[in-house]
């Protein structure tokens, strides 16, 4: 029982934290419709603003009044400079600005205060009481007096000042807001202001919790944000407090009774089940999701609605969709003689690499770009395929053809099974499930020990053999390369007969308008799960591929990082468009080698390529199909 009691309070004050994040959040969203990614990243910010501030001398109150204003003025730029050019955009265009900014935050936070994990000064940890059954330090009050005051103080400023009972308006009807004469960019940008003021209280409270900080600490904390916002009612700040105390408990109990490496796994699950079954939340409005999309067959907006140009006129022509076979022949045999014109394995394994997320490509242009569905979290499925073949080759020791087989339909099978759950979900609600699964499957990599080796990952993965052709050695680098290129033949010129199929007028008609689509009497669920199936499988043959070249893998290899590098891709190279696909995937894989003396900024270069796509050519390089 004390053990309980004490789980409770550790989660109550966890919680807190959490429903700062939150209500940032939910700030945001109310007033500009829009989920910004880049909160976790503020809460990084501010907190290695503030433990900057103590190295340098500070105090600690003054250290932290100096990194709420810094974090405060950095929040409001992010919206005036970056995301307020996209204000009339699709909604994807901002959702995957805010990611981009968020990964080049959290990079640029390595390069200044380097990867490490950095103690924080946490004077109020020097004292402790019992009180009744329960443990509880200086920490934990601190975080709930000021948690208090600062919920009570916006509570006030929302309710007794013009501003808070301005942006009150703006998030129950922006057009009637704005033809009342409110000054709606000025309080746009006082949203993200305040949400980034919350953000840096909130990373300064958990760096004093956990006595420590690190550059990569603002995503999960972010998303934990999210999750409790979501679990509330993103809409709803009262929903907000709720939602984070309530994720704050229920992640302590886990960590008290199952173990702490559940802690992340509670909380996406918990987000996952929550986008599925009540996106809304549980203070949300239930004749509507709050997350600007609806449930259920037929859906109200495409998730990939990127296909509107900026002048507002469908980038989609009416000519039918065609593949330059002709050219993708020259390019594959171009690409196969490399290995034979005396080039260094360095050079080659470069092109492997390039060949393996070409075909991670040509899978997600299936299911983001003709399908509609923008998947964030695809590296979890690339990370299923190079297990599911790493273990086949060791522990079964199946030829080659055996283990990409198992890969490919081991992961399309959990592909279909992810489609059934996202099948019914459009606008920002699949994208962010989506997301949510890509994490928790990485954490089913991490914890999963017994089978997957947990974070020490697998090694001594042997070289694949063909059962085909015994005789021939599969242990060079070209054997392997020109095995990773046929398989990226076989998925293109699968794509290409897919996409210019009804099946692939049948997506991009889903795409474009899923009611339309449904009411047209398409099977948009069986059309979508196929998609889904099918991406999973390249996904399957491009983690086998990963897994015999490398030998080892590790969950560390198909992190958030990677799933934003091929959703970079795409979208670079234009969605749908699976010749943009292979240019993207040159593109962005070849540049960083290029610049290898900034292989510190490569984060930060996806980021700007894609934001800069985005604001300038949302359509992609080669075009939206």
């Amino acid at each position: 029982m004390i053990e309980f009691f004490s789980q409770i309070l550790n989660g109550l004050v966890i919680g807190n934290v959490y429903a700062l994040v939150a209500i940032g959040f939910s700030l945001i969203f109310g007033v500009t419709n829009l989920i910004n990614f880049a909160q976790g990243s503020l809460l990084m910010f501010g907190a290695f603003l503030a433990y900057t501030g103590v190295n340098l001398g500070l105090p600690l109150g003054v250290a932290v009044i100096a990194s709420i204003l810094g974090t405060t003025l950095l929040g409001m730029a992010i919206e005036r400079i970056a995301l307020r050019p996209l204000e009339n955009a699709p909604w994807i265009a901002p959702l995957l600005s805010t990611l981009a900014l968020t990964f080049m935050l959290d990079q640029a936070a390595e390069i200044i205060w380097t990867p490490e994990a950095h103690r924080f000064p946490s004077p109020f940890s020097n004292y402790s009481w019992v009180v009744g059954a329960a443990y509880i330090t200086g920490v934990d009050i601190a975080i709930l007096i000021l948690s208090l005051i600062i919920m009570v103080g916006l509570w006030w400023f929302l309710t007794h000042t013009w501003s808070g009972r301005a942006l009150r308006a703006m998030s129950q009807d922006l057009d009637a807001a704005r033809q009342m004469g409110v000054p709606t960019d000025r309080l746009r940008q006082l949203a993200f202001g305040l949400g980034a003021a919350l953000a840096a209280i909130a990373g300064v409270m958990v760096a004093m919790y956990y006595q420590n900080l690190y550059p990569q600490m603002g995503v999960p904390f972010g998303l934990k944000g999210f999750t409790a916002a979501l679990l509330g009612g993103l809409a709803s700040i009262p929903g907000a407090v709720v939602g984070g105390l309530l994720l704050g408990v229920l992640e302590a109990l886990a960590v008290g009774y199952v173990g702490e490496g559940f802690r992340d796994m509670v909380a996406f699950g918990l987000l996952l089940l929550i986008l599925t079954v009540r996106p809304q939340g549980l203070l949300g409005d239930k004749r509507l999701d709050a997350l600007g999309g609806s449930r259920g067959a037929s859906g109200v907006m495409p998730s990939t609605s990127i296909m509107i140009g900026q002048g507002g006129q469908p980038l989609m022509t009416g000519r039918p969709l065609t593949i330059p076979y002709g050219w993708l022949a020259a390019g594959v045999a171009v690409l196969a003689l490399l290995p034979l014109v005396g080039l260094s394995d360095y050079i080659v394994q470069v092109g492997l690499v390039i060949v393996i997320f070409a075909l991670l490509s040509v899978g997600l242009t299936m299911l983001s770009g003709a399908a509609g569905i923008m998947f964030l979290g695809f590296a979890g499925f690339f990370g299923v395929g190079a297990y599911v073949a790493a273990l086949a080759a060791k522990m079964w020791g199946v030829p080659a053809e055996f283990a990409f087989v198992l890969a490919a339909v081991s992961t399309a099978i959990l592909a279909a099974f992810v489609g059934l759950l996202c099948s019914s979900l459009t606008g920002h609600v699949v994208g962010l499930a989506t997301l949510a699964m890509g994490v928790l499957i990485w954490l089913m990599l991490l914890n999963w020990t017994d089978v997957t080796g947990g974070p020490n990952g697998i090694f001594g993965i042997p070289r694949p053999r063909l059962l085909v052709a015994p005789g021939v050695s599969m242990s060079s680098l070209a054997a392997q390369y020109w095995q990773a290129l046929a398989l990226l033949v076989l998925a293109i010129f699968a794509a290409g007969r897919f996409l210019a199929s009804p099946v692939g007028r049948s997506w991009r008609a889903i795409r474009e308008d899923r009611v339309a689509a449904h009411a047209a009497g398409l099977p948009v669920r069986r059309y979508l799960v196929t998609s889904f199936a099918l991406a999973g499988a390249c996904a399957g043959l491009a983690g086998g591929a990963f897994a015999f070249l490398h030998r080892f893998i590790s969950p560390d290899s198909f992190r958030l990082d990677s799933s934003f590098l091929m959703v970079a891709i795409i979208v670079l190279g234009g969605l749908g468009n699976l010749t943009g696909a292979l240019i993207g995937a040159v593109l962005l894989l070849v540049l960083p080698e290029v610049l290898r003396d900034f292989a510190d900024y490569r984060m930060i270069l996806f980021g700007a390529i894609l934001y800069l796509t985005l604001r300038f050519r949302p359509q992609g390089i080669a075009g939206v199909r």
